[in-house]
Order: C-alpha cells, then structure tokens, then sequence
C-alpha cells in the first residue's frame, strides 16, 4: 500500500500496472478482432484463458488449452492476446508455455512489438526474442508427445501390430521398416480403415511397392505420429512426392497444408505457416481419436448386468465371470482394433461395461502402464502371437483369439460408466468436452489413482472456475452443487495432493472467517479441520507450523491487502496518500485483526500453539 523511498521507480511501476489493469477491467475496447461467432464453450474457455494470463494462474491455462478450435492467437475485445497479457502481467512461466503450446510472437508485427516492449520484466522479454518460431507447437504436450513416442518406444510392451517394409536396393536401413498401430492409422485415414477392413485384414506384413519413395513415407508416418516438425520442410520435388501419397491416403489436411507451403520462398514466412500448421495438425488428431473413441469404442461397448448382495464389495468383483465367449469374440472383433479390454462396475445400473480399447493409449496413465509392466503381464504376452523376422518383433493380430485379449478393471472406489468414459476422452485426446460439476470430485479420485496429473488438474480446475466470487452464499452452496462441503474438499484435496483446489478452497474459508465464526455448527467444522491439519505434521512440535492456520493467515492479508512485514499502521509513513486511502487502510486493519484474534481464539480452544 506504501511506496519505498529507496525506489523512486516503484510508484511508477506500481502504477503503470494499476492503468493496465483498469484499462483491461473498464477500458474502452479497440478495434476487436476476436471472433464474435464463435462457439460459447470456445469463447468461455479463451475468456478464462485471458484471466489467468493476467493474474498469474498457469494450471488453467495448461488445463485450458487442450479445449477443440481453440485460436490461442486470438484476441480479446481489448486486442490483448494471452500471451501479451502474460507478458504485460510479469508471468514468466505462462509466456513460456504459451509459446510451446503455439503462441506466436512475431516482433515484425504490432501485437509482437506489443507483447515485446511492454515485457514487464527482461526475463520475459529475452524469452520472447529468443523463442524459435519453428520450434514444434506440440511435441511437449503430453498428448502428442505420447503418440511421437509410439514410433520409437522404450523396451518393454509390444504394442506395434503392423509392419511396412521396403525392399529398393541401396535405401539405408532407417527406412526399410516401419512399425507401426493399425487402430492409430485407421483413426486417420479411411484409406488405412478400409485395408485393415479388407484385403490386409489378415496381413501382418505389407510390402510396399517399388512407386513408393520410403523417405516420403517416413513423412506420412510422422503425421500420423504427431512428429509435426519432420513433414513439411522439403524440396519442392519430396513436396509433390507427399502431396500425392496424402490424397492417396486421403489425408486431407496434410493435403491443404502442403499446397499451402508449397512455393513459399521466404524462410521466415515458411516457418510461420509450418509453426501454424503444426496446431492444426495435433488439433485435427485429437478430432480424430475423438471420433474414433466415440463410433469404435463408446459405440462398441458392452454391458452386462450384475445381481449385488448387500454386502458385496466392488473392488472384489472379478468382471471376467460376467463375460461370456460370444462376447469376447465380438470385443476382440471390435473396429477399434482393440488388444486390451476396460472393464468399469457401475454400481448404479449394477452392471459391468465392457471397452475394447488400445493398450498404447491406455499406457498413458502411469498406472496401467505399471500394470501391463508388472510379472502378470510379462509372462501372460510370452504367449501372444508375435511376428518375428531379422529383429523385428510385432503382435500377429491375425492370430489373435480371445485368450489373448486381457481384461483389466478401472479401481470401483471412483469409477463408475461417466468417470470411466471420461478417463477414455483424455487419454485418447486430452481433453474432456464436459465434466459436470457434481462429478469433478469422483473424477479428481479417479484420475488420482491413475496417476493422471493433468487430469487431477484439470478436474479440480473444474470445480475452482465455478466458485471465484469467495462470497458467504457461494461457500454455502458448495454441498449442494458438490455434496461435498468446503472442509470435505480440503480433506479430499489432501488424500489426492491436489494444491490447486486446497488454495482455492482454503481462500474462500479465510474470507468468509467471521461468517463461519459466527455458526457453531460451522465453527466446530473448522475447529476439527485444524486438529487434523496439525495432525498431519508427524512428530509436531507445540510451536511447529499448521499449514492450514498459515495458509488462511495469508489469504486474510490478500483479503484486506495487509502487508504482515510492516506489522501495524503508521500513518506517517504514508502522509503523502489521500486521507480517505489512509482511513480505507484503517478500517482494513481493524478488519484483519479481528479475523487473526479469531484464528487465535479457535488454536487456544483446541490448545495449540503456531
């Protein structure tokens, strides 16, 4: 609240960042050149997007961007970009995942020079000079990194049921073999869907013929893999080469994104259209495995039902014995090309669902990657069919039978049929079109024990964005929109590690503290919460810290914007502020200290000391 005599610059600084953030807030909006027709569920998530820039929060950025058509270039009504308001903002680690994610800063441009110059610090302002535009958008997101990687896995599950090979004399030995998923090709191209469907189904081998260059369709296997970066930047004649195995493969996309480049001269505009092309493609992948979750596997499920004793536990079910040999045909039959089957007892319908999925994709949660690691499964795959041929090693899906096809079981603890699917959504394309609120905790659970982080993010981002006026009403409508209430989610965040939600929800407990005070039902909640915080420190000392105690401390001084290093007020050290700021102060003072001696009175109640 007070300026420093040492640094005549701070007022100034503190100043400019009070105008930015005024003229964001109620400023007179330029010239818009955000769309206007866009989708609401777009247009929410980049509205989101556009706040969190500006005030600091990178886990709903991150959880936000995977959100479909998505323009992370776009701007506000105000012409403010997520990366200049980031920029402007002073958040370094935004700006930088902003630009992995696809945010251009071009410093030829105004909204370049823009998010350049108004850098608040240096820090932000080398990182936007020094960034390389053609950098791959998206081989760091979790999603497409997982799928580049399916080309080159490390040693352990065979997942690979296909191989191409070349036998042109003289090509180097990168290129005489490729490895490769029939489900991922499939979900691409329905040139790829109606050969697996038809004269390869029973294939395991294909011999490319000689009119085929192999280094060309390395190109087409890195689209498919997601290894954007090494598809575009060739020579005219490589380009014509891929431009017409792409409309043979009926990729169109990669179609329009070569005519696109093609004849581009200049290598800085080259490597913007690549950069743009890179989003587009990851974009249009996640479409497709959406696509393909929805029709070959959501479509294809089975259920049966389930007679529940009483007192039945679920995570005793075994979900083979519900399953008979006729469904297991079809399952493995499935046209999801599936080499796993789901299994998820939903309580509810007393009925086991059955999905035939792909074990790659499953490998995503570090959960089920373990398992399919572990001796069980080691020992179980030493009986898959498996093509073997100069050191390649792939599954022989042709002689696949049901045997083979293991069932594995999402933990009952969470899980039910809608949790289950929308683990399916995020690890097929990372993103989830909708998570109702009154299952964002069972999902937070379930992604927990998956070990699904990102999806522990983005549930708990789920449930913060709907409760941010950190009003009395708002705290109290939490049971009925969650039927959890605010101590049960500090609880729940602290079982599943999740700090986003504890801070938010510790936050909201701070500036409601006298309403809460003020209930004795609520009073005692809050007692007992406190009990267990100390607790959960071993071997506490009577003066050790309570995490909880500190964490509303700290909220309380943001709540009445209190700086605890100056201890009280003085009003000299302020005498050149408006009187009425001073009183303001005061009176936010008597406030804050009203709501510690709370704090106070609530630790000497319960005997302890922090």
């Amino acid at each position: 609240m007070s300026s420093d005599p040492a640094r005549p610059d701070l007022d100034v600084s503190i100043d400019l960042i009070f105008s930015i953030s005024h003229q964001l807030d109620r400023g007179t909006p330029a010239s818009s050149t955000s769309s206007s027709n866009q989708d609401p569920e777009v247009a929410k998530a980049f509205s989101e997007i556009c706040l969190a820039c500006r005030t600091g929060d990178i886990e709903v950025v991150d959880s936000l961007l995977s959100t479909p058509n998505l323009d992370i270039n776009q701007v506000d009504e105000y012409d403010y970009s997520p990366l200049i308001l980031s920029s402007l903002c002073g958040h370094y680690d935004i700006v930088e995942l902003l630009l992995q994610r696809g945010a251009v800063c071009d410093r030829d441009t105004f909204q370049g020079a823009r998010c350049i110059y108004g850098a608040l610090t240096d820090e932000i302002r080398d990182l936007l000079v020094s960034f390389d535009i053609s950098k791959a958008v998206d081989v760091t997101q979790p999603f497409a990194g997982h799928i580049a990687s399916l080309l080159n896995p490390l040693l352990g599950t065979i997942t690979a049921d296909m191989v191409f090979q070349f036998k042109q004399p003289g090509i180097p030995e990168d290129l005489r073999v490729f490895k490769l998923h029939r489900f991922l090709l499939a979900s691409r191209s329905p040139y790829f869907e109606e050969k697996f469907n038809g004269e390869w189904e029973n294939l395991t081998v294909i011999t490319m013929p000689m009119s085929v260059d192999p280094a060309v369709f390395k190109r087409v296997i890195n689209y498919f893999y997601l290894r954007t970066h090494a598809v575009l930047n060739d020579s005219y004649a490589i380009q014509d080469q891929l431009l017409k195995l792409a409309r043979m493969y009926e990729l169109d996309d990669l179609v329009d994104g070569i005519e696109e480049i093609k004849g581009i001269e200049d290598e800085k505009a080259r490597a913007k259209i690549g950069h743009d092309l890179s989003f587009k493609f990851v974009e249009k992948a996640r479409k497709d495995l959406d696509d393909f979750l929805l029709q070959k596997i959501l479509g294809e499920k089975l259920s049966t039902e389930m007679d529940l004793k009483d007192d039945v536990d679920l995570e005793d079910i075994d979900c083979t014995e519900f399953l008979s040999d006729a469904q297991r045909e079809a399952l493995l039959e499935a046209d999801s090309i599936p080499d796993v089957i789901l299994a998820c007892v939903d309580s509810e319908s007393e009925s086991v669902i059955y999905y035939p999925v792909n074990k790659s994709i499953i490998a995503r949660s570090e959960y089920f990657d373990t398992m399919f690691k572990s001796e069980m499964f080691t020992v179980a795959e030493e009986d898959l069919p498996l093509y073997r041929e100069a050191g390649v090693q792939v599954i022989n899906r042709p002689q696949l039978d049901t045997d083979h096809l293991a069932i594995i079981q999402v933990s009952t603890s969470t899980a039910n049929q809608k949790i289950a699917e929308m683990v399916l959504s995020f690890l097929y394309h990372d993103n989830i079109n909708n998570i109702p609120l009154d299952l964002s905790l069972e999902l937070l659970f379930a992604a927990d024990e998956l070990f699904l982080e990102r999806l522990k993010t983005m549930s708990a981002v789920n449930i913060t964005s709907q409760f941010q006026k950190f009003n009395f009403q708002e705290f109290q409508s939490l049971q009925d929109k969650l039927d959890c209430n605010a101590y049960d989610l500090i609880r729940a965040s602290w079982q599943t590690r999740c700090d986003k939600l504890e801070q938010h929800v510790t936050k909201m407990i701070a500036y409601n503290l006298s309403e809460i005070f003020n209930l004795e039902i609520e009073r005692q909640k809050l007692s007992d919460l406190i009990k267990e915080s100390a607790e959960r420190i071993k071997e506490r000392q009577d003066t050790d810290t309570i995490e909880l105690v500190d964490d509303v401390r700290y909220y309380l001084t943001k709540k009445y914007a209190i700086n605890e290093e100056i201890g009280s007020f003085d009003p000299t050290f302020s005498s050149d502020k408006n009187t009425d700021d001073i009183n303001l102060y005061k009176t936010a003072l008597l406030q804050y200290e009203k709501d510690v001696e709370i704090i106070d009175y609530l630790l000497d109640q319960l005997h302890l000391d922090a």
